[in-house]
């Protein structure tokens, strides 16, 4: 029975129980992960830690993710110094692209200060990491038409806040 336990363990670790993410998240751009290995898709933020751990029941084929930082993150987020999004790609081509989540990197500081406004606050905190915080937007709504199978997909796709926490983070500290 030992050994039973210890292969479930081994599987269980390669489908994403493992190591978090060994890749560096490029500064921009838009990227697949389809074909890709197990862990293959998941991501550290080299400046500030941040780690995207992608969900191993997400369909690769149908999701991009899109980074930027800089002045592109912050036109996206108010202070942001990273912007991370995961984007649904419809069967449908005359559909356009939808993101599924939007994640924002800002400093603890910067975060403080905006959240104190709610006017300028954009976001629920989901990871907190040093000095940075990540905070997340989901649509608000379904954005394909009712009934259709793209519409089926992005509903059993999008991610509730606490998923969220699950699929972004910063390392814990030691």
């Amino acid at each position: 029975m030992r050994t039973t336990w210890a292969t479930l363990a081994a599987v269980a670790a390669l489908a994403g129980g493992g190591p978090a993410a060994a890749n560096a998240l490029p500064d921009s751009g838009e990227f697949a992960c389809e074909g890709a290995s197990p862990g293959a898709c998941n991501y550290t933020d080299p400046d500030n830690g941040l780690i995207l751990r992608w969900p191993v029941d997400w369909p690769l084929r149908r999701l991009r993710i899109v980074t930027e930082t800089g002045p592109q993150a912050r036109a996206r987020q108010r202070d942001a110094t990273r912007w991370i999004a995961i984007e649904y790609w419809p069967d449908d081509d005359a559909l356009p692209r939808a993101p599924l989540l939007s994640v924002a990197v800002l400093r603890r500081s910067d975060w403080l200060r905006l959240s104190g406004h709610p006017a300028t606050a954009d976001g629920v905190e989901v990871a907190t990491g040093g000095d940075h915080v990540a905070i997340a937007t989901v649509p608000p709504v379904n954005p394909y038409p009712a009934g259709s199978r793209d519409a089926e997909i992005y509903e059993a796709l999008a991610p509730d806040f606490a998923q969220i926490s699950r699929v972004v983070r910063f390392p814990a500290r030691r």
